[in-house]
């Protein structure tokens, strides 16, 4: 059966085995024994269903994370452009909050400077899981939430992993594709996937910052709302692309497959996709996962490793 003749009240029915379900395997047991297919198959229709939950980086740690930071206050002599040097700075700024999520998992994470605008607990509080992570993803976060998320720790005096791989969409959406913009807003209306949130703009750091009690509380919240929006995005992002992006960690080889498997998940439902050579005449093949069409390279030992395994 395929996944296109399953019904809606079928999809339904796999659905809810796989989050009632302790293991993927205990899920895909009980769904192939229903349907009479074999969990080769049900693998597919999971992966067609978008079920990341039971079937991407079940053994592997990837976070989802974005951070919204303050500004910082300078004496300055006049309005317009001009150069301001550190000597004028008034304040430091820090992270406000910082959300996050593990790919697959429906719990989103989040926590806020305290009420003296102090961000070291909550990134001491971070960094537990920032530093168990095998990778990490988010939007235009090697140029600017890493480097924060590590500048703030050398601040504290904290252990931060800054060999982490990191994963950035904004950066391998301009390498591989000529966009009218790079955006979050305009890349996820663009894939028809969730949309980011809107915010007041200056005005919620203005009370963030500055406000009352009352205003700060209130405007945290909402910040906090927007950011755990971003996560939103940018896990649907993620999961849209990566078949295009290549990987920064065989997450099959880190589970314990072998080199030909595909490098998001391990899956061993792949093909020879073609074969290609090097400037220098190393033969390369190009391989593709028949569960979400990542294409990725293997060198000729791996590829004979996988005409053993058929």
């Amino acid at each position: 059966m395929r996944y296109n003749e399953l019904k809606t009240s079928d999809r339904d029915y796999i659905r809810t085995v796989y989050r009632i379900s302790d293991t993927r395997e205990e899920a895909q047991d009980i769904i192939a024994n229903k349907f009479n297919v074999t969990t080769r198959t049900v693998r597919n229709w999971a992966s067609n269903l978008e079920l990341v939950s039971a079937e991407k980086n079940v053994d592997s740690r990837v976070m989802i994370y974005d951070i919204e930071t303050s500004r910082t206050t300078a004496k300055v002599w006049w309005t317009g452009k001009q150069f301001v040097g550190h000597k004028s700075l008034q304040s430091e700024p820090a992270i406000i909050s910082i959300s996050w999520k593990w790919l697959g998992e429906d719990k989103i994470h989040a926590l806020t400077w305290d009420e003296n605008h102090c961000d070291k607990k909550m990134l001491q509080e971070f960094l537990v899981e920032y530093n168990s992570a095998d990778m990490i993803i988010g939007q235009n976060n090697d140029r600017f939430d890493n480097r924060w998320v590590n500048a703030r720790a050398m601040k504290h005096n904290l252990d931060v992993d800054t060999h982490i791989k990191s994963f950035d969409i904004m950066k391998q959406t301009k390498r591989l594709f000529r966009l009218p913009s790079y955006s979050m807003d305009y890349i996820t209306k663009y894939l028809n996937v969730e949309n980011k949130l809107t915010h007041e703009g200056l005005h919620m750091w203005d009370m963030i910052e500055e406000g009352n009690k009352a205003q700060q509380k209130e405007y945290l919240q909402k910040m906090v709302d927007y950011n755990v929006g971003d996560i939103v995005s940018t896990e649907a992002m993620y999961i849209r692309l990566r078949k295009y992006m290549g990987h920064k960690v065989h997450f099959g080889v880190l589970n314990g497959e072998e080199k030909w498997t595909c490098p998001i998940d391990g899956s061993r439902n792949v093909a020879l996709l073609k074969v290609t050579a090097t400037a220098a005449g190393t033969i390369q093949y190009i391989m593709k996962c028949n569960d979400d069409g990542t294409t990725y390279k293997i060198n000729n030992r791996a590829y004979n490793q996988y005409l053993d395994s058929l």
